[in-house]
């Protein structure tokens, strides 16, 4: 009886160590977090090309065009250190972007 109750001890403990550690190592990592942070400046360098005049439209378009590539590179390095459906979410938010900014360049 002594030995049942050791061993359901430990499978408690065990279990609320291993469930702790599954709550902590489900927080944001870098990758994503770095992921995100390029989106943001995308999205804000976006906002300025809109509201922009026609000569500062013609510099931002060659940096605003670079974006794709460098978007393109980080999903490669970084795509395998984050989950599948969060970089699903963060490709949905960068098309977002990019169609926003694909609707200006028609329009001018």
């Amino acid at each position: 009886m002594i030995r049942f109750k050791s061993t359901l001890n430990f499978v408690i403990v065990f279990s609320a160590l291993l469930g702790l550690l599954f709550v902590i190592g489900c927080g944001s990592s870098a990758e994503k977090q770095a992921m995100s942070d390029f989106l943001v400046t995308y999205d804000n360098t976006v906002n300025e090309y809109s509201a922009a005049d026609e000569s500062k439209r013609v510099e931002m378009k060659e940096k605003l065009d670079s974006f794709k590539t460098k978007w393109a590179n980080m999903k490669m390095d970084m795509g395998a250190e984050i989950t599948p459906q969060t970089l699903d979410k963060l490709d949905n938010e960068y098309q977002k972007i990019t169609n926003k900014y694909t609707s200006l360049t028609h329009k001018s």
